[in-house]
């Protein structure tokens, strides 16, 4: 190993492998009755109540909750990485084509969101949409609707707050992909007759495909571990796995069982990546036949 990997290698032993091993322990260890775990006494419960809860008399039943919370977080994550990708690549082609100057400022305009912390974003849109606020308000004198929004605590809600949270996630990697996009490319497959659609499916999307890749993975994971923004505007409406894995640490006094929760986030993201690198081969596999036939 070079010398100058080392602080990468501490930095990611330190911060990543050593937590996540801790983690691992806490996860296969039994509780205390008021948080913490007894450490060297291990127990699977905590995987088992993943599925599983004990009835009165001990035996095993299903435990639908987990699921159905780990379906809603996958759902709501899914629809926020498609909604910030339909709206990331028209965003990142409109500023690919502007000039310099302007490319500088729509991206300081992309990240403005970085300048403060999700909490008071997410105030922010609480002031928008509850109940008789600005929205709502505005909306009754344009005669729109005539009584209260009803928008705050719901599900649409949450989608709204996490993609304006995680849009800029989307647009960054996408907008780098095209500025290494020679556009003489593209001139000269209209030039030879091709339209515009035809042109931005087989020149333009090829060549951003990574940064669409990049940006999914930078949408969806997170995403689907946030608990801010589903817990200032989803509230206990929209309950989603990092709320969750939140409660056991906290409320719940069950360390264990958020630490197994934390794990199957991780072992649902694994498994999506897996997939995703295993299409890629499976298509990297058939372009290279082809090739030699």
């Amino acid at each position: 190993m070079r010398v100058g990997i080392w602080p990468v290698a501490a930095v990611m032993a330190l911060g990543v492998i050593a937590p996540l091993c801790v983690l691992a322990v806490v996860s296969w260890s039994a509780p205390l009755d008021f948080g913490g775990v007894a450490w060297g006494k291990f127990s699977p419960d905590a995987y088992i109540g993943l599925l599983y809860e004990r009835d009165f008399d001990g035996t095993l039943v299903l435990h639908s909750d987990f699921v159905r919370i780990l379906i809603r977080s996958v759902v709501l994550a899914a629809s926020t990485t498609a909604i910030c990708l339909l709206l990331a690549l028209p965003t990142a082609l409109y500023i690919a084509g502007c000039s310099a100057r302007m490319k500088v400022i729509f991206l300081l305009l992309i990240t403005v969101p970085f300048w403060t912390c999700v909490v008071v974003q997410m105030y922010g849109w609480i002031i928008l949409l509850a109940d008789n606020g600005l929205l709502n308000q505005l909306l009754v004198r344009a005669g729109v609707i005539h009584g209260l929004l009803g928008m705050l605590y719901t599900y649409s809600a949450t989608l709204l707050g996490m993609v304006y949270t995680f849009l800029p996630f989307m647009v960054l990697p996408i907008y780098a992909a095209l500025e290494d996009l020679d556009w003489s490319i593209v001139e000269a497959a209209l030039d030879l007759g091709a339209t515009r659609t035809v042109a931005f499916r087989e020149v333009v999307m090829p060549s951003c495909r990574a940064g669409i890749g990049a940006g999914i993975g930078l949408v969806f994971v997170p995403a689907l571990g946030t608990y801010v923004v589903s817990d200032l505007l989803g509230g206990n409406h929209t309950m989603m796995l990092g709320n969750l894995v939140a409660f056991q640490f906290s409320s719940g006094h069950d360390w264990p069982s958020g630490a197994a929760m934390a794990f199957a986030i991780l072992g649902v993201v694994l498994v999506g990546m897996l997939a995703r690198r295993a299409r890629l081969v499976k298509k990297t596999r058939i372009g290279v036949a082809h090739e030699f036939v």
